[in-house]
C-alpha cells in the first residue's frame, strides 16, 4: 500500500494525490503508529507547510489564487506521503537487512549505501531541525534568514559529509568491505601475519614482544607500534613509536563524540603520520615489517595506507606483521589481496604465547 501511495503521489490530479496521502496514513497506522508521531514532529510539519506555502505563493503570483491553492495543497500532500513512507521504512528496515537482500542480488555496494543512508536519515533530520533553529536565531529575522539560506545549505552539506564518513567507518568496523576497499592492493606476495583482537586485547604488547624476539634472532625489522596514551587511568589517545629508532610522536587523541576526524572519535596529529611514513620507508630486502595497527582510515586509502603499500612492494621484503581489530580482518585481507596470510587471533583459547606464535609464523615465510 505504501509503494502504491508513493507512485500515486506523483499523479497530476489533486484527488489522486489526496487518496495517496490517505492510503499512506492508513498504512502507517496499521503497520506502526509510532511512525505517525515521528512525522508529526513540529520541525517536520513546519518545514512541509513552509514548502507548500512557498510553492502556492509562487504559482498564485503567476497563475491566480485557485491554481496556487491547488499546487500548494498537492505539494503538501505529496510531502505527507513521502514523509510517512520514510518514517515507516526507517523504523522497520535497517542496513543489515538491505545488505543481505542486496548480496543475494549481487549488489552489495548499492545495498550498503542504501542501508547506511536509511540509518542516517533520523540523525540528519534531527540535525537539520537544530541547525535551522540556530540559523533563525542568528539571522535576527525571517527575511534575513531567507537571504542566508545558502550558508545553511553549506552547513548541512558539511554535516552530511561527516555523517557519511562516520557511517562508512562504522560499516568497516563490522567487516563490510564494499565501501572500504583501498584504491589498489599492494604489489606484493610476501607472507603477512595478521594479529587480530578487540581493543584492549593486547595487540600492541604482543607485537612489541615479537619484534624484540626477531631482533634477538638477528632478523632486521622496520615499522612502528602505537601504544596507548593513558592519563588518570583512562586511555585518551595513541602515540606512534618507530621500532628501530625509538622515536615517538603523538598520533591520535580522543575527543567528544561527533567531533573527531575521518569518521572516528579521534583527532589526528600529522607528526605521527609523518613518523609512520619514515618508519615504513625503512623497509628493505629481508626486513620484517611491523605495523601496529591498521584501521578503517587505512582501509579507505588514508592514514598509513600509502606508506604501507609502498613498503609491501619492496623487492625481497621478508614479510609483515600487521595488527588489526578482529572485525576488520576480512576488510584487511581484501585490501591487501594477500596470497600468503596467517591469522593469529589473540582471543583464541589455543594461543598460549602469542608473540612466539607470531615469530614462528613469520620466520616460516623467510
Amino acid at each position: 500500500m505504501l509503494a502504491a501511495a508513493v507512485a500515486a503521489a506523483f499523479a497530476s490530479k489533486f484527488v489522486v494525490v489526496a487518496g495517496a496521502a490517505v492510503a499512506a496514513v492508513v498504512a502507517a497506522l496499521w503497520l506502526d503508529r509510532g511512525s505517525i508521531r515521528a512525522v508529526l514532529r513540529f520541525s517536520l510539519v513546519t518545514g512541509a507547510v513552509f514548502a507548500a506555502a512557498v510553492a502556492s505563493a509562487a504559482v498564485t503570483w503567476m497563475s491566480g489564487w485557485e491554481r496556487g491553492l491547488g499546487v500548494g495543497g498537492t505539494v503538501l500532500l505529496r510531502l505527507v506521503v513521502l514523509a510517512t513512507t520514510a518514517a515507516v521504512v526507517a523504523r522497520h528496515v535497517d542496513a543489515e537487512g538491505l545488505l543481505r537482500a542486496a548480496k543475494r542480488l549481487r549488489l552489495e555496494r548499492l545495498g550498503l549505501l542504501l542501508g547506511l543512508a536509511l540509518n542516517a536519515l533520523p540523525h540528519l533530520s534531527r540535525t537539520a531541525a537544530t541547525v535551522w533553529t540556530a540559523h533563525r536565531v542568528r539571522s535576527g529575522g525571517r527575511w534575513s534568514s531567507m537571504r542566508r539560506l545558502p550558508e545553511l545549505a553549506e552547513v548541512l552539506l558539511a554535516h552530511t559529509a561527516r555523517t557519511a564518513d562516520r557511517a562508512a567507518a562504522a560499516a568497516a568496523l563490522r567487516g563490510h568491505t564494499a565501501l572500504t576497499r583501498a584504491t589498489a592492493p599492494p604489489a606484493s606476495s610476501v607472507r603477512v601475519v595478521v594479529v587480530a583482537g578487540r581493543p584492549g586485547s593486547g595487540k600492541t604488547p604482543t607485537m612489541a614482544a615479537a619484534a624484540d624476539e626477531l631482533v634477538r634472532r638477528g632478523v632486521s625489522v622496520a615499522g612502528f607500534l602505537q601504544p596507548a596514551i593513558v592519563e588518570d587511568g583512562r586511555k585518551v589517545g595513541f602515540r606512534l613509536r618507530d621500532v628501530v629508532s625509538g622515536d615517538s610522536a603523538e598520533l591520535a587523541r580522543r575527543v567528544a563524540q561527533g567531533s573527531g576526524m575521518h569518521g572516528t572519535s579521534f583527532v589526528f596529529n600529522e607528526a605521527g603520520f609523518e613518523l609512520g611514513r619514515r618508519a615504513l620507508a625503512g623497509a628493505t630486502a629481508g626486513v620484517i615489517l611491523v605495523v601496529d595497527e591498521i584501521g578503517p582510515v587505512e582501509l579507505r586509502g588514508g592514514g598509513h595506507w600509502p606508506g604501507l603499500r609502498r613498503a609491501l612492494a619492496t623487492p625481497g621484503l621478508g614479510g609483515a606483521l600487521v595488527a588489526v581489530r578482529r572485525a576488520l580482518v576480512p576488510s584487511l585481507l581484501d585490501a591487501l589481496d594477500a596470497t600468503d596470510a596467517v591469522i593469529v587471533d589473540l582471543e583464541s583459547d589455543s594461543v598460549d604465547d602469542a608473540a612466539a606464535v607470531l615469530v614462528e609464523a613469520i620466520m616460516a615465510g623467510l
